[in-house]
């Protein structure tokens, strides 16, 4: 009976005593938070009283005890531990402004001369100051990038440092290039004398020799119409180093198209037209020239234009080709081969030929492969000394 009763007690007395045990591990509690209004119970946190660990709290809150100590309690200083037990000083956040004791960071970087102490030197600027007036103790190479760098005079040593200012930058002056200078000499190179007449050349800038101007002087005695041109160059076998064109003859005659020749072939031709050619004409027509009619003066090309052939002496204005004369009775006469019964005609032209033959070192056609229609006259030069004519 009374284990019965006692186990029945046991029964009643067992959430009362669970309860309680409950109660007393569970500790004081937070009252419920009021949450949408209404009052419920969101959350049940333990308040922590006891800490294992020293931390720091910062210097920020120290003006404040009823901030500390509200801080305190919240933990809000566990974000700052301070575990090796030194001072330590809350670092600003992004968007604080700089604390007072911190030197604020300029747009153009740390200034380490002014950390350091150190004046600053404009080190790059007196370098260049130093190079450009040539007083430095480098190396200083004028005339990069030519054929013939000059290294200038370096910056006096030590010794004649008590020299004054004055007697330095002159010594400078003396030593060192002068750009002017070198202006000036640039500017005399430009103004070498040019002619518009090429006969006025000297012949100590590449002008007219004695013999050319005594050959000129000879043409104007004889009454040739010529104008001197510049020279004519068109490679190592082809010019003329004085040319003159040539438009007439003594006694009006005229001479078309103008021919270029050099002036001792012009001579010789001209005392041919002169001697030989004008009297011909006389004595067979009773009339005098009035045209000739050239068909090749100066022209750079080989002997009948052939390739393998030596070079044409008309590639050094030494030949002309002629083709017809107009008398001045109007009378043409063409000098290719005549018919049997042109006695006057085939006459003039068999003198003409055989007189040429005086005068010229080669005379050909016409008549031949390579002259059917005109004569050709040059002056080759040769060691025998002999004369060509195709008679």
């Amino acid at each position: 009976m009374s284990f019965a009763f006692g186990i029945d007690l046991w029964r009643a007395c067992l959430p009362i005593a669970l309860s309680v045990a409950l109660t007393g591990c569970s500790g004081p509690m937070i009252p419920p938070a009021d949450i949408d209004g209404s009052s419920t119970v969101s959350a049940i946190e333990p308040v922590r009283r006891e800490q294992t660990a020293t931390y720091a709290v910062p210097e920020s809150n120290l003006d404040d005890s009823s901030t500390n100590t509200e801080s305190a309690e919240r933990g809000d200083y566990l974000d700052t531990p301070n575990l090796s037990g030194v001072d330590t000083k809350r670092l600003p956040k992004l968007d604080e402004e700089p604390v007072a004791d911190q030197q604020p960071v300029s747009d153009q970087g740390v200034n380490m001369d002014a950390n350091l102490g150190v004046a600053p030197m404009g080190l790059a600027e007196e370098q260049s100051m130093d190079i450009a007036e040539g007083n430095t103790d480098q190396p200083v190479v004028d005339g990069i990038g030519t054929d013939a760098p000059v290294e200038m005079k370096r910056r006096a040593s030590a010794a004649s440092d008590d020299i004054s200012s004055e007697a330095a930058n002159s010594a400078n002056q003396i030593t060192l290039p002068s750009k002017r200078r070198d202006r000036q000499a640039e500017t005399q190179v430009a103004f070498i004398p040019r002619f518009s007449d090429p006969s006025q050349v000297p012949e100590s800038y590449g002008g007219l020799t004695s013999a050319d101007r005594a050959c000129r002087a000879e043409l104007t005695r004889m009454g040739v119409r010529f104008r001197d041109l510049e020279p004519i160059s068109n490679g190592p076998s082809c010019g003329i180093a004085h040319p003159i064109e040539v438009t007439g003859f003594a006694g009006g005659i005229q001479l078309k198209p103008a021919a270029k020749l050099n002036c001792s072939m012009t001579r010789i031709f001209a005392k041919w037209v002169k001697n030989e050619l004008v009297p011909a004409a006389q004595l067979r027509y009773f009339s005098g020239i009035k045209t000739i009619y050239q068909m090749s003066s100066y022209s750079c090309r080989k002997m009948n234009s052939r390739s393998r052939n030596p070079w044409s002496e008309h590639a050094k204005g030494n030949a002309i080709d002629i083709g017809k004369f107009v008398l001045k009775s109007n009378k043409v006469i063409d000098v290719r081969k005549k018919g049997f019964f042109a006695f006057r005609e085939k006459g003039l032209l068999k003198t003409v030929r055989s007189d040429s033959c005086k005068y010229f070192s080669t005379v050909l056609g016409p008549g031949d492969a390579y002259h059917g229609d005109h004569f050709h006259f040059d002056l080759r030069y040769r060691k025998s000394g002999y004369r060509h004519c195709s008679l």
